[in-house]
């Protein structure tokens, strides 16, 4: 009868987990469930991860291409404008060079009529000649003693006709002369119904106004060489000279492109203008934000696809962490079920012999922590979270004294006693499993590093249940207490077991709401630990009138 019942403790423990003794009336949340707890991997949304992640990684690359078009732009405004300025210092440099070559044109012209007018013979024939040979249409001399020789050259106009066309602007250059001895000179353009002319004038030291007018079909062959010669050089850009009339004289460069920029000359050239354009091939419009969008893009997807490889190898790690945790717990509790098994028959023979039933009892108590650590690490390893704290009800001096009676075998063998002194007699709930685990560790500690008399006392203090355990050995340095109690210290930072039980009486007293302090207690060092607790009213206030 004992073998059938064990058999069906046995049975109890492990078929539930067998394949086909299912309950048949098992819904999909039960069926979920069930899955989860024996291990099967539950597979994340990768693609949703990797989605997130390249949304908000292109965010700032959007924004960085958005203010690199943006500098694109400004780029190119700063290159028009540096262009710009450039087609001008150009027109202004080729507008000297046009107003250069008109003065000397008209300069030679003057030169030569004053020297009729100073020579021996008939002057009017001499300065008709020298009109003729420097292509002079029209020649106007006033004297300073007020006499005036109008004469026209090669021209069927009459002079009263020339000066009704060019007087006014004779006159305006006389006034522009101004008085006095002193040798000037001065231009001006004429735009009249069909002919645009140049009139030139210069005052000598002799007093005298020498005017002469050139027509514009007569300079448009010294532009034309003049300019010719300063911009050989000059390929990359479109340039043309337009008269007072708007007419184009001269150009220079590609006709394939569109002139941009209009400068007004000055000088003797006034009236005249001259229309350039950019060079061409100095922007090419997309190509630089290509440039730029093709290497954000390139980032993007490196980003993206590092993204994706991590999510992939935690998936495999996940996975084969949920394989070997599932491995891990059905090997886990078929021995541990067996245990439970021959611990009950081991009680149920004890009889009456108290040794084999305390040793029963130990056993029986050592298989269930074991079963809790287990289940516990299991679930550590499944979700990569601490396992739930489990509240018990329970008198803190009572668990104490039992823990220290089933290891004082282990306590003795290494050369310590254990003195212990009560201070929480009430019973309350706490994390008994935890409190056990605390005191074990600290208890093997003392053991391993300062054998010998070891104090062991508790207390309660409104909510917070304490227990110190003081060794009597050499203590501990401030720099191995400051390692000890250092926040990143984890299990796999300690060497030997050095602080290693330490680093799970931290975290435990964490869980429960308390706290690890250590001491020195001259001789030897004093541990403290704190941990919630829910104490009960005494007896006589919590028991019910009858």
């Amino acid at each position: 009868m004992a073998g059938r019942g064990a058999c069906s403790y046995l049975w109890k423990e492990l078929g539930a987990s067998a394949k086909g003794n299912e309950p048949a009336e098992m819904n999909k949340e039960s069926r979920r469930r069930r899955a989860f707890l024996l291990g099967r991997p539950q597979t994340p949304d990768i693609w949703r991860t990797v989605t997130w992640f390249g949304v908000l990684m292109a965010l700032p690359l959007v924004v960085f291409g958005i203010f690199a078009a943006y500098l694109i732009d400004a780029d190119y405004a700063v290159t028009r404008t540096r262009e710009v300025s450039d087609a001008s210092k150009k027109v202004a440099a080729l507008g000297r060079v046009a107003n250069d070559a008109i003065n000397a044109k008209a300069d030679q012209a003057i030169h030569q009529i004053r020297t009729a007018l100073d020579g021996e013979g008939d002057v009017v024939r001499n300065v008709r000649v020298a009109g003729f040979v420097n292509e002079v249409r029209f020649i106007f001399v006033h004297y300073s003693d007020g006499r005036v020789l109008p004469l026209a050259v090669g021209t069927l106009e009459t002079e009263n006709a020339m000066m009704r066309r060019v007087g006014g602007a004779i006159s305006e250059l006389r006034s522009d002369l101004g008085s006095g001895p002193a040798a000037s000179k001065a231009g001006l353009w004429t735009v009249g119904d069909t002919l645009i002319s140049f009139v030139y004038c210069e005052r000598d030291t002799k007093g005298r106004d020498i005017c002469a007018v050139f027509d514009e079909i007569t300079l448009d062959p010294v532009l034309e060489v003049a300019l010719d010669a300063a911009t050989a050089k000059i390929d990359d850009r479109l340039i043309v000279l337009r008269d007072p009339a708007g007419r184009a004289l001269w150009s220079h460069g590609p006709t394939s492109l569109s002139t941009s920029s209009i400068a007004e000359l000055s000088g003797s050239m006034r009236g005249w203008h001259m229309e350039t354009s950019t060079p061409s091939g100095t922007y090419h419009g997309i190509l630089p934000l290509i440039a730029i969008t093709i290497p954000l893009i390139g980032c993007w997807l490196l980003l993206v696809w590092y993204m994706y490889r991590n999510q992939q190898a935690r998936l495999m790690e996940s996975t084969f962490r949920s394989e070997m945790t599932a491995k891990l717990s059905h090997d886990l509790r078929t021995p541990i079920a067996n245990l439970r098994l021959y611990a009950d028959l081991l009680a149920r023979r004890a009889g009456d012999e108290a040794t084999v039933l305390r040793y029963s009892n130990v056993l029986s108590a050592e298989i269930e922590r074991l079963a809790l650590l287990a289940d516990n690490t299991i679930v550590y390893g499944r979700t990569a979270a601490p396992a739930p704290i489990r509240l018990d009800q329970a008198v803190p001096d009572v668990v104490l004294d039992a823990t220290i009676e089933r290891y004082r075998n282990l306590f003795t063998a290494t050369g310590s006693t254990i003195e212990v002194r009560h201070g929480a007699p009430r019973a309350g709930r706490f994390d008994r499993m935890g409190f056990e685990r605390i005191l074990i560790n600290l208890l093997d500690n003392a053991c391993k590093y300062a054998p010998g008399r070891i104090e062991v006392a508790t207390r309660e203090e409104d909510t917070m249940l304490y227990l110190a355990v003081r060794d009597h050995g050499p203590g501990l340095d401030p720099a191995s207490r400051e390692r000890l109690l250092a926040p990143n210290l984890a299990a796999g930072g300690a060497k030997d077991g050095f602080g290693l039980g330490l680093v799970v009486v931290r975290e435990l007293a964490a869980a429960n709401g308390g706290a690890l302090a250590i001491e020195d207690a001259d001789p030897g060092v004093r541990f403290t630990v704190s941990m919630k607790i829910a104490v009960e009213a005494k007896a006589e206030e919590a028991e019910c009138p009858s």
